[in-house]
């Protein structure tokens, strides 16, 4: 597509688009089958290994678990400052790695589910270009950033679609999942669109609606999620993901980076061909 293509093209680096229009099965591709480093993006896998071990009964979201001082790690993420001891549900972990992209919650939760059993469950689930490498270490990444896991845009928008249309896991899964990942994004997919999240008098049907994960690692932005306006059978809107990396630019982290505009450009452009294209 001429338009997706032109925006890509302005980013110094390489980058990959998968989106799916939710109503029509339209897609929206640019170098979606190519592999890329996912970044923290790969949490969403994590999560959805864990929801089908919640599902078959190895444990509930309600189960305790402790905060070790072993456990510690760096990045983001609030549990690293917390003090050690701490209890909390299996629930509130897999928020943190969610919502928060906290690193001590993920590498916990790893642990806690099985790195094999996570790429048992990718592969037996039709995810073969979604793959987790190894828990979150620093010193491995600043060697190499596709050392904590690898998709290609395609894949992981076809996870993020499946649990946004429930089908991987129960709709009461899937729906918890969502939860886990409201807003997540507002400034990279959610940058452009028309949210008002906060004091929102629009009635139910009709607020935009968004839930996702991001990721970033040194010269690499990603983003993996749905928008969509309506509640149950209407819901409308669209699946993304955007994943860009080599950036050569000073990494600064910033609100602003090259990565983190694409994103939302690309999401703008294909909201107005999924909600707009056809308005009077």
């Amino acid at each position: 597509m001429e338009w997706l293509a032109e925006l890509c093209a302005g980013f110094d680096g390489r980058v990959g688009v998968s989106a799916l229009n939710l109503q029509t099965n339209e897609q929206f591709l640019y170098h979606a089958e190519e592999m890329f480093p996912t970044a923290s993006a790969i949490k969403l896998a994590v999560l959805a290994a864990l929801m089908q071990q919640v599902e078959v009964g190895q444990y509930t979201l309600d189960a305790p678990l402790m905060l070790r001082r072993a456990d510690q790690i760096s990045g983001s993420g609030i549990l690293q400052f917390l003090t050690p001891g701490l209890v909390m549900p299996l629930r509130d972990w897999a928020f943190l790695m969610m919502n928060m992209s906290d690193n001590l919650a993920t590498n916990v939760l790893i642990d806690h589910v099985g790195l094999a059993y996570i790429q048992e469950w990718l592969a037996a689930h039709d995810y073969p270009d979604v793959q987790i490498h190894r828990k979150i270490d620093f010193g491995i990444l600043a060697q190499d950033i596709t050392q904590l896991g690898t998709a290609t845009p395609s894949g992981l928008n076809r996870l993020m679609t499946a649990v946004f249309r429930q089908e991987i896991l129960s709709p009461a899964a899937c729906n918890e999942m969502l939860r886990m990942m409201d807003r997540v994004g507002s400034e990279r997919v959610g940058r452009y669109l028309p949210f008002a999240f906060y004091g929102d008098e629009t009635p139910e049907e009709e607020k935009l609606r968004l839930a996702g994960k991001t990721g970033s690692l040194k010269g690499c932005r990603v983003q993996t999620a749905v928008v969509w306006r309506g509640t149950g059978a209407n819901r409308r809107g669209f699946s993304i993901t955007v994943m860009a990396d080599g950036d050569p630019a000073p990494e600064l982290w910033s609100a602003d980076a090259a990565g983190v505009l694409l994103i939302g450009r690309i999401a703008r452009a294909v909201y107005d061909q999924v909600f707009m294209a056809n308005r009077p």
